[in-house]
């Protein structure tokens, strides 16, 4: 399991991104083989879809659990 977040602009040091950066996720990806990943994000749900999305566009596989972490 790996955390993945991406820092905020503009906020002091270590403060997770409200969103996911697609730009860095497909980067980090791109040099990550067969991990599982939990998003350290602000919105949750919607950074999840664009994690998938992102992952299924890349020719990554995708397991994405719908636990109470998410809600």
């Amino acid at each position: 399991m790996m955390d993945y977040s991406s820092q905020e602009p503009g906020e002091r040091r270590g403060v997770h991104a409200h969103t996911l950066s697609e730009p860095h996720f497909r980067d980090f990806l791109s040099v990550v083989e067969d991990v599982d990943v939990m998003l350290e994000v602000k919105d949750k749900e919607v950074s999840a879809l664009k994690a998938v999305k992102i992952a299924k566009e890349m020719g990554s596989s995708t397991r994405m659990p719908l636990q109470g972490s998410l809600h």
